[in-house]
């Protein structure tokens, strides 16, 4: 399975509408339930669990953190 994450947002949301920022919300609620799912996965590989792991954590704490 092969699943595409969003980049990090480096930008701030106050410039964003309600339904803009309700929007960035459900991609990130999105995000995490393809990752559950991909960490779930019988077919994936330890190796592959790892690297995906490492890969979400990277959108979740900014680089500059």
């Amino acid at each position: 399975m092969l699943t595409a994450i969003p980049l990090i947002r480096t930008d701030d949301d106050s410039n964003l509408t309600p339904i803009e920022r309700t929007a960035v919300g459900c991609e990130q609620v999105i995000t995490a339930l393809m990752m559950q799912a991909t960490m779930t996965d019988p077919q994936v590989t330890d190796q592959e669990r790892e690297v995906y792991t490492t890969l979400s954590v990277a959108t979740i704490v900014p680089a500059e953190a």
